[in-house]
């Protein structure tokens, strides 16, 4: 081959080389999601932010950051009636190999309780459902809060499994509905209405 072919293939290769070696690498800061089953989550690194869709299990920001620059994936809004957290959201670009922070959401829950008046003796037992874990009141007490909470937008409905022995307990119904205060759909604070009353069997 000529030299005179040599001189320009060999320019050529040094032009790309050179560019090469002047260029930053750029990456994408990106990730996984769970549990995203409402609409409105927006996440945010600085100014940037992307709106990930409901059911949406990954998630890439619109703009790339180049090599040392630091990343902070934080939640701006959180989706209706859930709360979402960030693992692995924060570090600087090219510390790894790829950028891959996990973003974990779960409804919202509150508490279901009430009052209880007439119970003169213990063994009142109470229970969300057929598979939520019962509750066992002694004499004297007034109020309850059920162990195990609801999530957001979820039914529930309180029963008495077992009445105290001479005593027959029931949840007493909201004059102004008519419907039971034990049963309800859970909204976005903790249910303290449902009512209780023991009387002598």
């Amino acid at each position: 081959m000529k030299l005179s072919r040599l001189c320009p293939i060999a320019a050529l290769l040094l032009t790309v080389g050179l560019a090469a070696c002047g260029g930053k690498a750029s990456y994408d800061v990106s990730g996984t999601i769970s549990g995203l089953s409402n609409a409105g989550l927006v996440l945010a690194n600085g100014s940037d932010t992307v709106s990930p869709a409901v059911g949406a299990t990954t998630f890439t920001f619109p703009k790339r950051i180049d090599y040392g620059t630091d990343y902070n994936i934080t939640v701006k809004t959180p989706p209706a009636h859930m709360n979402c957290s960030v693992a692995s959201g924060s570090g600087s670009a090219g510390h790894y190999v790829s950028i891959q922070a996990f973003v974990s959401c779960t409804q919202n829950v509150y508490t279901v309780g009430g009052t209880v008046t007439g119970l003169t003796v213990d063994g009142l037992v109470l229970a969300n459902g057929s598979n939520a874990t019962q509750l066992t009141l002694a004499k004297a007490a007034t109020t309850f809060t059920m162990p195990d909470a609801v999530a957001d937008g979820a039914s529930y409905g309180i029963s008495v499994v077992t009445n105290p022995t001479g005593l027959v307990c029931k949840v007493a119904t909201d004059p102004s509905t008519g419907l039971s205060t034990g049963v309800g759909t859970m909204g976005a604070a903790a249910v303290t209405k449902v009512q209780i009353a023991c009387n002598p069997a």
